[in-house]
C-alpha cells in the first residue's frame, strides 16, 4: 500500500513540474496590414491581408485560425517563426473581386503543447480608387491624382528600372518590359501590368 501512494504521489508531483515548466502562450505585438493588387490589363482586382506578431516562449510551428469579421470566411494555416519568435500569416484573401469584411476580425493560436491563444483584431481600409489605367494598345500606363513608384521587370522577372511616377503623368513601357509593378503608397495599392 505505502509503495502505491508513493507513485500516485511521484506522477502527482511529475505532472506538477511539466505544468509549472509550460511557459505561458503571451501575444507581445499584432500588426495587420490590408494590400490589394490591380491587375488593370486583366481587369481584376484582390485584396490581401498580412498579420504579423510575436509570441512568448520558444519559437516553434504554431497552427492558426483566421475567422473573417463576416464569421463565414476562415483560413486555418501552420506558422512558423523567424528568429525572434515573429510569426507572419498570409498574404490572405477572399478570391478576385472580393473585399475583405471590415469589422472585427478573430485569431486562435494553437501551440503543440495544447495551450490556445485568442486575439480580436480590426480590419478597416479606406474606400478604394484605382488610379492607374493601362491602353494596352499603345503600351500606354496613366497615372490619376497622386505620384507612385513605377518598377520595370523583364521576362525572367530581373529588374531593369524604377521611375518616380508625377501626378497626372503618362508612360509609354517598351517592349524590353514584360511586366510594370505600380505601386501607389498613399492607397497600399500594387498595379501589376504584363504586356
Amino acid at each position: 500500500m505505502p509503495h502505491r501512494h508513493s507513485a500516485v504521489f511521484l506522477l502527482l508531483l511529475l505532472l506538477l513540474l511539466a505544468s509549472c515548466s509550460r511557459e505561458e502562450l503571451a501575444l507581445v505585438d499584432l500588426q495587420t496590414n490590408v494590400a490589394i493588387h490591380v491587375y488593370p490589363a486583366e481587369g481584376r482586382k484582390e485584396q490581401l491581408l498580412t498579420l504579423v506578431f510575436t509570441l512568448t516562449g520558444q519559437p516553434a510551428e504554431k497552427q492558426v485560425h483566421v475567422v473573417a469579421g463576416n464569421q463565414k470566411s476562415s483560413w486555418v494555416v501552420k506558422a512558423r517563426s523567424d528568429e525572434r519568435s515573429t510569426y507572419t500569416i498570409g498574404p490572405l484573401s477572399m478570391g478576385s473581386d472580393v473585399l475583405l469584411p471590415k469589422g472585427q476580425w478573430s485569431l486562435s493560436i494553437l501551440s503543440s503543447d495544447g495551450q490556445t491563444l485568442e486575439e480580436v483584431f480590426v480590419v478597416d481600409y479606406p474606400t478604394f480608387k484605382e488610379l492607374v489605367a493601362y491602353d494596352r494598345a499603345t503600351h500606354t500606363l496613366t497615372l490619376a491624382t497622386t505620384g507612385a513608384l513605377l518598377s520595370l521587370y523583364d521576362r525572367g522577372g530581373a529588374l531593369l528600372s524604377t521611375h518616380q511616377l508625377e501626378p497626372d503623368s503618362d508612360f509609354f513601357i517598351d517592349e524590353t518590359a514584360e511586366t510594370a509593378v505600380v505601386y501607389v503608397e498613399k492607397q497600399n495599392a500594387t498595379y501589376t501590368i504584363t504586356r
